[in-house]
């Protein structure tokens, strides 16, 4: 398979954390769903370099193009790519390294969850959970064309894996 910057990719880990996200995307979306997101900013031969947040803050890291194919045919791992034509990906992303990561992010889903507001932003782009991160990445890098704010109606701080997944704006590989 041809990984290419700009496509999007998503994962089912297996974790705690993770087996929460689930049960919240099987209650919120019907399905298991994926519970994280980073976006490809490099396709290299051997490796894929991919920007995503994590438990340390948004990082750069690269995976083994091996391991990533293997996911993909397990069905634990899923690309999709904008319906928009990208430009300065790598660049655009790079300019949020080094940000926290959004655990009060997290709350503010929660609290949207139970209460139905969809108005909750606690970190804006000073701290990042891996969707909002994509999302921010994407608007930045379509010239403001891939705009998950305007889709949802609600804030980047509240827009999920899921959310990114199931979007008119991005299609399959």
């Amino acid at each position: 398979m041809e990984f290419k910057t700009g496509q999007i990719i998503f994962f089912n880990w297996n974790n705690p954390f993770m087996k929460l996200i689930k049960i919240y995307n099987k209650i919120t979306y019907g399905v298991d769903g994926f519970a994280h997101c980073g976006i490809i900013t490099n396709g290299g031969l051997d490796e894929i370099q991919i920007h995503e947040a994590i438990g340390k803050g948004f990082v750069k890291s690269w995976y083994p193009k091996l391991f990533i194919e293997k996911m993909i045919e397990e069905k634990t791992c899923k690309i999709q790519y904008p319906k928009i034509k990208l430009s300065n990906v790598e660049k655009n992303a790079d300019n949020y390294l080094g940000k926290g990561y959004g655990f009060l992010d997290i709350l503010g889903i929660g609290i949207s969850f139970i209460t139905g507001w969809r108005f909750i932003k606690l970190t804006g782009a000073s701290k990042l959970i891996c969707s909002e991160a994509v999302a921010r990445i994407l608007y930045d890098s379509s010239n403001k064309k891939i705009n998950f704010e305007e889709e949802y109606k609600k804030p980047y701080d509240l827009i999920t894996p899921m959310d990114l997944y199931l979007s008119e704006q991005l299609k399959n590989v």
